[in-house]
């Protein structure tokens, strides 16, 4: 792999093409078992190198600032998605991971609703996913965004919950309707125990939020996101990402 550096040039010039592409992760419903949605992750195929590791690509791209070029491009190809979906009878919901720096551009909250609405969706068919790194989001730029979204019926999701990575008073100020469990926490409870991961999502449904266990790779880690009291589950054992947009 070349040096971070030598692959900007190239991200700025992919973010405009097919090297760049959306992959989907399904969720299920833990009550009915039904596919509810879809985590879009951004791929990167070099042409000479292959497939970019999507970490690196995201570090590169908030780097140099194609993070905004990319933020948008992906928005819009997971919009259209979404479209061809509820054109097939699927009524899912698509989640699309953002960057802190994304709410740099004061513009970025508005140019979503603005997509969002253009294209007809109803409240809750998008949802906005926050990395990890939202700790260090800038509040006073991003919280009028997120409210602007909220009210335009794009939901809010967080993740790495559990992680102690938000003050819980912080967390409260994001305007929030899902957080997202990592898998490595999940599998860390012993099946059939009472965790302090249980309050961890017994305090997000009592601040009225949806919880979605991540990493489920086994029937093992399945029972245990039910255990904890999970709404929904994402994973391998569900599906691996594909590029595929029709799921059975």
């Amino acid at each position: 792999m070349p040096l971070r550096e030598d692959l900007a040039d190239d991200l700025a010039a992919a973010v405009r093409t097919p090297e760049i592409f959306a992959v989907y992760q399904p969720q299920v419903s833990l009550e009915s078992g039904s596919i509810v949605a879809a985590e879009a992750l951004c791929r990167w195929r070099h042409p000479q190198l292959g497939d970019i590791d999507p970490v690196t690509m995201i570090e590169v791209a908030e780097r140099t600032g194609v993070i905004h070029e990319l933020g948008r491009r992906m928005l819009d190809e997971c919009l259209d998605t979404l479209r061809d979906w509820r054109g097939m009878g699927r009524a899912w919901a698509v989640t699309v991971n953002v960057s802190p720096a994304q709410f740099e551009d004061d513009s970025f909250g508005g140019h979503v609703a603005d997509q969002f609405a253009r294209r007809g969706f109803g409240p809750g068919s998008l949802v906005l996913e926050l990395s990890h790194d939202s700790p260090s989001i800038d509040e006073g730029a991003a919280l009028p965004q997120l409210r602007l979204l909220r009210d335009r019926g794009v939901e809010i999701s967080l993740g790495d919950y559990g992680m102690d990575t938000v003050a819980p008073e912080r967390l409260r100020r994001l305007p929030l309707t899902e957080v997202k469990i990592p898998g490595h926490l999940v599998r860390s409870v012993e099946s059939g125990t009472r965790s302090s991961l249980h309050d961890e999502v017994e305090r997000a449904h009592a601040d009225g939020l949806r919880v979605v266990a991540e990493g489920i790779e086994t029937l093992t880690h399945l029972d245990i996101a039910v255990q904890l009291g999970c709404d929904r589950a994402q994973g391998f054992l569900i599906r691996e990402p594909d590029a595929e947009i029709v799921f059975p």
